[in-house]
């Protein structure tokens, strides 16, 4: 009686006879039962003798070679997928060789309920040549596996030199991309099929040996076409941009400075790897690895885009966080003087920013948009008086809109969360006041009605104070307020789902750095300007963050 078939394994190769005789001799020596997977061979237009050759093989299990015409590594997979009997199908490149259990172990994680994206774990090989690029980038892979398995994965850990997926859900996304992609052919499938509910699964047993020995100068020019690809794929698909181009500024800031010089000198990536090996001491050479490999990725984007596309890809967003306002200087740190106030506007008129609403950077962050480019967010917290007698004259004059976020229930009275300083007890906007701010262009958000912590309340209170303040305020103002912020910054997993279930665009925190393109819409990072900051200060925290 015959085992039904569980897996189809599916190489796709062209004139790499021997690397693909090697992977077929690992398949031979699996621990799962021969007569349950198949194995296809799409031979894409190999003149070496491939077909012929493996048409001699004797192999326990069922192997079928595909003869196709040249059309590429993503079409012969396609074809493979069709042709395929398995209800699993496992892409395996022709230079892994795989562990003895990898197929079980792929089958197995296809056992259970809801279907997955298996992704099989790899291992490098060190280079037999000596080169140092290709040394570190193989110890730098094989970290980026072991971290895999600390972590939950997501369409990003995509690899399809060991990956399984139903053969149902591949036919649904139609396969492999067609025009066959230069790079990040793999992570594009394993976004559709994350979007089908193909769950991503690290499976570090299904394990394998990578062994490609690709010199420095191919590792590089991959690193550039994944640049590319990630520019071409972002504008196709723009729920992808935050993963794929979202991580500039996730590094030092000597290590933006440097790269944003090296791409404006044009240097070439291969220039700045052949000083790898005058780099000293113990563990620099990673570093260097590192800031080589980013930067090969990042000229590649910076090849494929226009400037003004640049820096919306690259330059972060400073939201400022203000709260009071006073005519002369203050010793308490939350209230700005009106003559300190008037010239960071006057510098960010001067530097040429472009101020935008919360909303419209919240809404920009949920829909996967670049924001526009030098764009700036004012936001001022619990809605003093003064902003309407001191910050409101000088917004006007630059003609510049703040977002005020109002304690809905405590409108026309004081601060009475505060217990001592300049803010106890100060007067609030009434609602009258709230409109003729609101008819001069100002926008509202919550601020919660009694301005308390939301991490210290009851569940049911937690609702109560988001969603019951947007809808006072929607009440007293006759206009959506579609944006929040955390009172004191501080908020938790409660107060984060409670925002996105009230239907809010984004949500403000007290986090001091700049807003990047993979920010979640409901923890907004603000900086907050203090009466203390100097004009350079303030300059610091526009171009960096910080406290």
């Amino acid at each position: 009686m015959s085992v039904p078939l569980e897996l189809s394994v599916i190489i796709a190769t062209r004139n790499r006879r021997a690397l693909l005789e090697r992977c077929l001799g690992s398949l031979r020596d699996q621990t799962q039962d021969p007569g349950s997977y198949e194995v296809l061979v799409a031979d894409d237009g190999s003149d070496d003798g491939t077909a012929e050759a493996l048409e001699g093989l004797g192999m326990p299990f069922r192997l079928r070679i595909l003869r196709l015409e040249q059309g590429g590594r993503a079409a012969a997979r396609n074809a493979a997928i069709r042709a395929a009997e398995g209800r699993i199908c496992l892409t395996l490149d022709d230079d892994v060789i795989a562990d003895p259990g990898l197929i079980a172990a792929h089958v197995e994680a296809h056992a259970g309920a809801g279907p997955v994206l298996g992704i099989g774990g790899l291992t490098q090989a060190l280079p037999r040549a000596r080169d140092w690029y290709a040394r570190e980038f193989a110890q730098a892979w094989n970290r980026h596996y072991e971290a895999l398995a600390e972590k939950s994965v997501d369409w990003t850990a995509g690899y399809s030199g060991n990956m399984s997926a139903p053969r149902s859900a591949l036919l649904e996304v139609g396969g492999f991309a067609i025009p066959e992609l230069r790079a990040h052919d793999d992570i594009e499938l394993a976004y559709r099929l994350s979007r089908t509910g193909c769950q991503p699964r690290y499976l570090p047993r299904a394990h394998g040996l990578h062994d490609d020995q690709k010199p420095r100068k191919n590792l590089l020019a991959d690193s550039g076409r994944q640049g590319e690809i990630a520019v071409e794929l972002s504008e196709q698909v723009p729920a992808m941009l935050p993963k794929l181009l979202g991580w500039f500024g996730a590094t030092s800031t000597r290590e933006i400075r440097l790269r944003r010089l090296l791409l404006a000198l044009r240097v070439p990536p291969v220039a700045l790897a052949a000083l790898g090996p005058l780099v000293p001491g113990e563990g620099r050479q990673g570093i260097w690895f590192d800031f080589v490999r980013r930067f090969a990725f990042w000229r590649g984007v910076r090849r494929s885009t226009d400037r003004a596309r640049w820096a919306q890809i690259t330059r972060p967003v400073p939201v400022l966080l203000y709260h009071a306002f006073s005519e002369q200087r203050s010793p308490d740190r939350y209230v700005v003087a009106r003559r300190s106030f008037a010239r960071q506007m006057r510098l960010l008129s001067l530097l040429r920013y472009r101020v935008i609403g919360f909303d419209e950077l919240a809404r920009a962050l949920r829909e996967h948009q670049l924001p526009p480019r030098r764009a700036a967010v004012i936001t001022i917290d619990d809605g003093y008086r003064d902003n309407l007698e001191v910050a409101q004259p000088v917004l006007r004059r630059r003609g510049f809109v703040a977002t005020i976020f109002l304690v809905s229930e405590k409108l026309g009275g004081g601060n009475d969360w505060t217990e001592e300083g300049e803010l106890s007890g100060r007067p609030l906007l009434s609602v009258d006041e709230v409109r003729r701010l609101q008819d001069e262009g100002v926008r509202f958000g919550a601020h919660t009605r009694s301005h308390c912590s939301l991490p210290g309340v009851p569940d049911e209170q937690v609702a109560a104070e988001i969603r019951g303040s947007r809808e006072d305020l929607e009440r007293d103002l006759g206009a959506e307020v579609p944006v929040f912020a955390y009172p004191y910054g501080h908020h938790d997993e409660r107060s984060a789902a409670v925002v996105e279930r009230s239907g809010f665009a984004g949500a403000g925190t007290t986090h001091p750095r700049l807003v990047g393109l993979d920010e979640d819409p409901a923890l907004i990072p603000r900086v907050e300007i203090r009466s203390s900051d100097s004009l350079l200060r303030f300059l610091g925290k526009l171009r960096h963050g910080g406290h």
